[in-house]
């Protein structure tokens, strides 16, 4: 990366960088727009070069990866490839995982694609239960999303520790900074649109890359004295300046099916460096539905209502449309609430 670069868009070995909490990273202002498709995609690729070289020069061990069937961690598998590393990669799943929707399990062929070291953790049903249990306790919270994103997490740490692997990258942070799942109600390559991804952007780095959230210390309470571990690739000043720097006509774009894709600018960046088709043109689901953890928690709420022959008196929880069980459970909270 020239000095340059390195001034507009600086990059640390520091886990994760909580940007919003810090006013004069927040009041950057790019200098210029890019609008080639191809400077932007060189300047990703070379960002994280440097961003990876930076965490293994920062931390000990060797490096790990959480490889997930979505573009964000492919990319930095290509990359990390492109540079000499094999990072250790681990792909968790749950018994529940939809093979004809294999999502996750993509992460399989990517790790025997660049010859990667790579283990896949599959979490039965039961094992998934009880490490929901375990990750309120940590987090002392049940909200869905942070406690199904906080078990496949929990499992891999597991299995990196075991491994003594160091350093663990991940794609986090990726989707708030490029709208990854989303779309702008203005056309990206307006004014109009422009304004608006800013907006939004800013918006979501404010709500994400910051301690002020629902759980501040959320990483220390589940992974404990490895949190430093936890690798955020995308969480740093560098890469919001870069995502306020880049025009969001480069982000929605269509494929070579014909179909518009998001963050097109990192599939694009994966293309450049030779990731083959077939992993850079999918769609993939949140961690936490794409590995099969909310599936298999539904399933076992369903299992244990249907334990209970009152709730099989007029329809089988087991088969029923999921807002009914939704339902079930919520009666069952009221009148928890009565008793």
């Amino acid at each position: 990366m020239t000095d340059d670069n390195n001034r507009r868009y600086p990059q640390t070995g520091q886990d994760v960088e909580y940007v919003a909490d810090v006013p004069a990273a927040m009041a950057f202002t790019a200098e210029e727009q890019i609008v080639e498709l191809d400077d932007a995609a060189d300047l990703l690729i070379s960002l994280l070069e440097y961003r990876l070289r930076a965490v293994l020069r920062d931390h000990t061990g060797p490096p790990g990866l959480m490889l997930s069937g979505g573009i964000d961690s492919i990319l930095i598998a290509a990359v990390a490839a492109r540079v000499g590393m094999r990072p250790q990669a681990i792909t968790v799943v749950t018994a529940h995982t939809d093979e004809r929707r294999p999502d996750d399990l993509r992460g399989v062929e990517v790790a025997r694609h660049y010859d990667l070291p790579h283990e896949l953790v599959t979490l039965t049903t039961d094992r998934t239960e009880r490490a929901a249990a375990e990750c309120i306790r940590r987090l002392g919270v049940w909200e869905m999303w942070e406690v199904t994103s906080a078990i496949p997490n929990r499992a891999a740490f597991d299995r990196f520790e075991a491994l003594g692997v160091g350093p663990v990258f991940t794609g986090a942070g990726a989707d708030a900074l490029f709208m990854g799942g989303d779309t702008l109600r203005t056309p990206p390559d307006s004014d109009a649109g422009l304004a608006e991804y800013r907006t939004r952007v800013t918006a979501k780095v404010r709500g994400n890359f910051t301690r002020n959230r629902l759980v501040p210390d959320y990483y220390e309470r589940l992974l404990g004295e490895s949190a430093e571990n936890f690798i955020q690739v995308f969480q740093t000043e560098g890469f919001w300046r870069l995502a306020m720097s880049i025009h969001p006509e480069l982000l929605w774009r269509p494929g070579p099916d014909g179909r518009i894709y998001d963050k097109y600018l990192l599939r694009y960046a994966a293309a450049k460096i030779g990731v083959p088709e077939e992993f850079v043109w999918t769609a993939k689901s949140p961690l936490q539905v794409s590995s099969g953890v909310v599936g298999a928690l539904l399933e076992s709420a369903r299992t244990t209502l249907s334990r209970e022959a009152e709730q099989r008196t007029y329809a089988d929880p087991l088969s029923e449309p999921v807002e009914h069980t939704a339902v079930r459970l919520y009666l069952r909270c009221l009148d928890g609430e009565n008793s």
